[in-house]
Order: structure tokens, then C-alpha cells, then sequence
């Protein structure tokens, strides 16, 4: 049996589906397990690419998405415009790692607004 999350073609491919650019700062998925053991492996999308690095609790990058594994094969299939509807079912928990001003220089913002990822008002 293969891992998906492992396989970077699959990714790249549906990077290459996608309509529009991705920001240069990244954009990283975290399985849920990895994520609860503070590493794993991490994938990031950074400028149309996809890449895995290894995971220990700090990535540097903008937004983490840890998702389940019914999330990892819904972003395979139907991209990235799947993410809404999976964080509002809750397989897909966003983090924004980055200000809105760090966000907005990175060129990031798009995609955080793009996919309905919001600020808390405080």
C-alpha cells in the first residue's frame, strides 16, 4: 500500500491544476498524527512546487493545514478549492503562523482570504 501524502508527483500535479499562483512563503499540510507527536513529515507548496521536509515542531512556514487522511485525499482530488468545506467539517484545522502585515509582504494574503481562512477579532 502507498502513502499519498509521500508522493510528490500527485501533489505537483494537482499544483499544476490549480488557477492561480501560490505565495513564495509556504503553505505546509501536516498529517493529524505528526502534528499531535510534534514531528513527521511536513508538505509544503511554496511558488507552484510541492516539496517534503522533515517536521519537529517549528517550519517557518505561513499557514499550516493538519488534516486527516480523508482531508489529504480530498486536496488530492479537488485541490485547494476543497479547503473551506473541510475546515468547516473539521478535517482540515488551519493555523496562520504569520502577522497580516508578514502575510501580505509574502504575498499570502490572497491565498488566506481566497480559501475563507479568517482572523479572530479580539
Amino acid at each position: 500500500m502507498t502513502d499519498d501524502f509521500l508522493d510528490l508527483a500527485g501533489w505537483q500535479a494537482m499544483l499544476a491544476r490549480e488557477p492561480g499562483p501560490l505565495p513564495d512563503d509556504c503553505i505546509a499540510i501536516l498529517r493529524r498524527a505528526d502534528f499531535a507527536a510534534r514531528r513527521g513529515t511536513l508538505l509544503t507548496w511554496s511558488a507552484g512546487r510541492a516539496e517534503l521536509r522533515a517536521f519537529e515542531g517549528d517550519g517557518g512556514m505561513a499557514v499550516l493545514l493538519v488534516a486527516d487522511a480523508e482531508a489529504i485525499a480530498a486536496l488530492r482530488s479537488r485541490g485547494i478549492e476543497s479547503i473551506p468545506a473541510l475546515v468547516r467539517q473539521g478535517k482540515l484545522h488551519p493555523y496562520i503562523l504569520k502577522t497580516m502585515d508578514q502575510l501580505e509582504d509574502a504575498g499570502a494574503m490572497d491565498f488566506v482570504e481566497d480559501v475563507g481562512l479568517v482572523f479572530p477579532k479580539h
